[in-house]
């Protein structure tokens, strides 16, 4: 179990990592790509850090798009 929450966490900060480097929103998909991992798994810790009020996320088309929430960060 402390294997995949430390994974989880790897995976988080990729992401945050990621996005910081961005000045526009970018796609699940490029995060993705970038990351190393699948599209399900970005899309899932995308929305978990979403509910933690760390990234915007909103829908263009049929495309998913984040950004960091700098108005969250502590």
């Amino acid at each position: 179990m402390k294997f995949r929450e430390k994974r989880g966490k790897e995976i988080d900060k990729k992401i945050i990592d990621i996005l910081n480097k961005e000045e526009r929103p970018i796609s699940t998909r490029e995060i993705s790509i970038r990351a190393g991992y699948s599209w399900h798994t970005i899309i899932n810790h995308c929305l978990k850090l979403q509910l933690k009020d760390k990234l915007i996320g909103y829908k263009i088309s049929e495309i998913n798009v984040w950004l960091l929430n700098k108005k969250g960060e502590k």
